[in-house]
């Protein structure tokens, strides 16, 4: 993950955790087209649009000095969770993956207008009255150690001292920490992960012992141990606590402990099985909670996933999973949410209202905008900006394929240069077509992620040719010497499946129908169409719309469309997770 990151100056430290594979770190990969890019572009153009002097307006005005510029309103203008720092660390990453100089302009000119607003004693805040200020630290920190890392900006880390002697001064305990997860300052156990990388971009051991006293060990080791998650709390807020996981990546990553290994890996495994939607996300009303509650909270509620924030942390876990074990299985959590998560969501309203919540609520839903400049809107720009980090992974001995999506992606391999190609309409149709440019002929291997959803085993040809291959950790691995023009061909079937929530329920409904890994949703104008699908043969009652992929109507009403989740539209009404015995209900 990040912590990875070659700095071109400074007294970075080297990790002593174990990383069988590296994330590019935005650099040499290139989203070609499809709709991984196209959102990138959505976002980008969104935010580099936000007046600087709109953005900086409080700071200048708590400091006394002039403030032009509008009031954003919202979160932003309340200091409610305040998202500049997101804002920053966004920007930041985007600039390392497409060397647009419009975003570190951006980048260096609020960090030089908010550090003029940085009072004497360190007070850093948009205002006198933040109402979270252990979060809004932490997000400055994840903004500044960002900035300097991919924007070179000096400034950032000068800043970056001056806010952690604060912090030091005014925010942390005396002494280690006995928090459960129900007291203290909110949202405190996230911040261990930044002060990490902080420590790691810098050398400077001030910010490591920061991190290690921010750790939540008690939370962790309830992983660690397999034990109940829920021994100290009935429920527990869902993003901050899957946020909260990637600290203990960070903590493996610096000290090369297995107990933060051993946490990240079975809670990775327990959010899979108890807690998470088909689509990736998870946190009905924003909680975790006992998995036999679950099911019901679906009939109940239609907040049923904080998708901007709830994407970020769950790619940023599955990464670090992907970096330490290898394991291609760890893709599939981002492949589920790049679909059906974030990937599903709308673009932003012009006053900063964001896709807050993914509705899945049975009876019906609709996609909309809400609370203006939340959290999420800070997020949104860091989680799509990851986009660039999470389709390859580099190995010792070649390139792994995580996502499929059009892209390019090159790196030295021995004395070569070798660029790799991917062509796809995925998951629009199921062939991935990879294509090898290289300086000269290399032996490498080509590892492609095996899919968990897969009907059948995956086909393969190079050069028009069928070939076998090996798999390994879920990676199917063609290894050969490669020359110009080699082109790897993949089938990927998919097929129809319905899965329960959580997976682990014993429950028949609620569920959700799939094909492969896209969670497809009913239109109905009238009443529930829950009743008219043939859930023991979904190939016979769903019938194809010619020219649209994915696309399909019910063999027992055709006014009745099942497409993904999506292509649904702002205001468009959907049923996602079926229960045939459940009314229709008004959207809410």
């Amino acid at each position: 993950y990040l912590l990875c990151a070659p700095l071109s100056a400074g007294s970075s430290v080297a990790p002593v955790g174990k990383r069988v594979l590296k994330p590019f770190d935005y650099k040499g990969v290139t989203l070609d087209s499809g709709r991984m890019r196209m959102q990138v572009d959505e976002v980008g153009d969104y935010y580099l649009r936000i007046p600087n002097d709109d953005l900086l307006k409080g700071f200048r005005e708590r400091a006394g000095q002039d403030a032009p510029g509008a009031d954003l309103g919202g979160w932003y203008s309340r200091d409610e969770f305040h998202n500049f720092g997101q804002i920053i660390s966004g920007l930041s990453r985007i600039y390392a993956a497409t060397g647009n100089r419009a975003y570190v302009e951006k980048v260096n000119a609020l960090i030089a207008g908010w550090r003029s607003c940085i009072e004497k004693d360190g007070y850093f805040y948009y205002s006198r009255k933040p109402n979270a200020p252990h979060y809004v630290f932490d997000k400055m920190v994840c903004g500044l150690v960002d900035a300097y890392l991919y924007c070179n900006n000096r400034e950032a880390l000068a800043c970056l001292g001056i806010i952690s002697d604060y912090a030091r001064r005014n925010l942390e305990p005396k002494g280690p920490h006995s928090f459960s997860s129900t007291e203290g300052p909110g949202e405190w156990y996230t911040l261990s992960e930044n002060l990490y990388r902080a420590y790691v971009a810098t050398g400077d051991v001030s910010y490591r012992d920061s991190a290690r006293l921010w750790e939540y060990t008690d939370y962790w080791n309830n992983y660690a141990t397999k034990s109940d998650i829920f021994s100290k709390a009935k429920s527990l807020h869902a993003y901050s606590h899957v946020n909260s996981l990637s600290g203990a990546g960070a903590a493996y990553l610096v000290t090369g402990e297995k107990r933060y290994l051993d946490a990240l890996m079975n809670a990775y495994d327990y959010l899979q099985q108890h807690q998470c939607y088909a689509t990736g996300g998870y946190g009905p009303i924003e909680y975790l909670a006992p998995p036999g509650e679950l099911p019901d909270r679906l009939y109940d509620f239609g907040s049923s996933f904080e998708t901007q924030c709830g994407s970020w942390a769950a790619f940023k876990m599955a990464k670090y999973l992907l970096s330490f074990t290898g394991d291609a299985r760890y893709g599939d959590w981002i492949e589920r949410l790049v679909i059906n998560g974030i990937g599903a969501s709308i673009p932003a309203s012009p006053d900063g209202s964001v896709f807050y919540y993914s509705n899945y609520r049975v009876g019906r839903g609709i996609k909309k905008n809400v609370s203006p400049w939340s959290c999420c809107s800070g997020t949104r720009v860091q989680a799509i900006a990851d986009y660039y980090d999470l389709v390859y992974m580099q190995s010792a001995d070649g390139i792994c394929v995580t996502l499929f999506t059009p892209s390019t992606v090159s790196w030295k391999h021995g004395g070569s240069t070798v660029t790799l190609k991917q062509q796809t309409r995925f998951p629009e149709e199921d062939k991935v077509r990879l294509t090898v440019s290289t300086s000269r002929p290399a032996r490498f291997a080509l590892r492609v992620r095996v899919p968990e959803w897969l009907s059948k085993p995956m086909a393969a040809s190079i050069n028009g040719k069928p070939v076998n291959y090996g798999t390994d950790k879920h990676w199917a691995v063609f290894e050969r010497t490669w020359t110009s023009g080699d082109q790897l061909l993949i089938e990927l079937p998919m097929a129809f499946r319905t899965e329960r929530f959580p997976r682990s329920s014993d429950r028949k409904f609620p569920l959700a129908i799939l094909r492969g890994p896209v969670v497809l949703a009913l239109r109905s104008q009238a009443s529930n169409p829950s009743p008219l699908v043939d859930y023991a043969d979904l190939n016979a009652c769903l019938i194809p719309c010619p020219g649209e992929p994915l696309t399909y109507r019910l063999a027992a009403d055709h006014s009745v469309l099942l497409r993904p989740f999506y292509a649904y539209k702002a205001g468009e009404p959907y049923f996602m997770y079926l229960d045939p015995q459940f009314p229709f209900i008004s959207v809410d």
